[in-house]
């Protein structure tokens, strides 16, 4: 097949093939020309895109450089202008609040009953990014964050198995594959709950060995996909029932396998923690191993009046997942709800909470 192109226009089938001589054109060739018009067109556009995206992060920068500057009084400091700034935005308000409220109770009765038991855990992420930068809840935060190592989490299921004031349930969250341990109270009319992610320990701080552990929960995603058996997971993708023999299997196996990898290993050999196969892998946690010394011995810090425990070195942690904490965040009107905000502004939720809140 040809294609004929007239230099002069007309209707080429009027004339003589013979006069066109080079303008006669393979469908190859064709396309190779069309090929070459949409790459160059493709890469102006790309240029564009890219000089307008600096353009406007340049723009982004310039603009906070000038309201921070604005709003630092005289004789302070950057830093402590931000602090301040951080400190005095407003709490949430209505069933929000009483939730937030709700969720600091709960977690300090999760530390007395781990001083109790004598089972350690920390405050992580947005959790103890609030009480850093807030005093407490960042305002728009919804959840409570958690990290504990594994051996310490099994022993709280067992505690929490004989205790009739709280429940350790466990979700299976196909969207992001992880199995999420809650903790939260036995009365179901009370929404508040705490996320435990799992850690073990490891030899070392190592990136090579973090890599590998990425990659045995990206094979065991694919060994999840590919089992028929595990059809009920497609159906219901966030599953919070009765706890599956069959996911529990998958997430052992390979706990099991980053062990033979020499990835995770016993306490008495290891110098640093790992994050656990269990947990999410969103792509944002820059670091997944962290130095001993810069988790234990953990701190005690406050959170909305109440005594926690933190990592001993909290900007490592920190620093892995949010970066530079004392940019403006991006989430404010995005972030991720973890319960029916309008569930918690109905007569029956705000009247259990503030039952909860009065008993004290």
């Amino acid at each position: 097949m040809t294609f004929r192109f007239s230099a002069r226009g007309g209707n080429s089938s009027n004339r003589d093939d013979r006069d066109l001589g080079p303008e006669l054109l393979t469908a190859a060739e064709a396309r190779r020309i069309h090929d070459e018009l949409h790459w160059d067109i493709s890469c102006q556009l790309l240029g564009e895109v890219k000089a307008l995206r600096q353009d406007l992060e340049a723009h982004d920068a310039h603009m906070k450089m000038f309201a921070w500057e604005n709003y630092r009084r005289g004789g302070e400091s950057l830093a402590d202008a931000k602090k301040r700034f951080y400190r005095s935005l407003p709490k949430a308000t209505g069933g929000m609040r009483l939730l937030q409220l709700g969720n600091a109770k709960l977690l300090g009765e999760f530390d007395a009953l781990c001083k109790e038991h004598g089972l350690t855990y920390w405050i992580d992420f947005g959790t103890l990014l609030g009480a850093f930068r807030h005093d407490g809840f960042i305002p728009w935060d919804d959840d409570v964050d958690l990290g504990m190592m594994r051996s310490d989490v099994d022993a709280l299921m067992a505690i929490v198995a004989s205790d009739s004031r709280y429940s350790v349930t466990v979700a299976y969250d196909r969207f992001v594959y992880c199995r999420q341990v809650r903790f939260r109270y036995a009365d179901e009319s009370l929404p508040c709950f705490a996320d435990i992610f799992i850690y073990d320990w490891c030899e070392k701080v190592d990136s090579q060995k973090a890599e590998c552990q990425r990659s045995l929960r990206c094979k065991m995603i694919d060994r999840i996909n590919n089992d028929r058996a595990l059809s009920f997971w497609e159906e219901e993708p966030y599953y919070d029932g009765p706890r599956s023999a069959e996911l529990e299997a998958c997430f052992e196996r390979c706990r099991m396998e980053s062990e033979e990898e020499g990835i995770i290993c016993d306490n008495d050999d290891a110098s640093a923690v790992i994050w656990s196969v269990d947990n999410l892998d969103d792509g944002n946690q820059g670091q997944w191993s962290y130095s001993i010394s810069d988790l234990f011995p953990t701190k005690r810090v406050t959170f909305e009046g109440v005594e926690l425990e933190a990592p001993a070195n909290p900007d490592v942690f920190l620093r892995s997942r949010y970066g530079d904490v004392m940019e403006l965040p991006k989430d404010i009107n995005t972030h991720f709800e973890h319960v029916d905000h309008d569930g918690l502004e109905t007569s029956e939720t705000v009247a259990s909470l503030r039952d909860l809140l009065s008993e004290d």
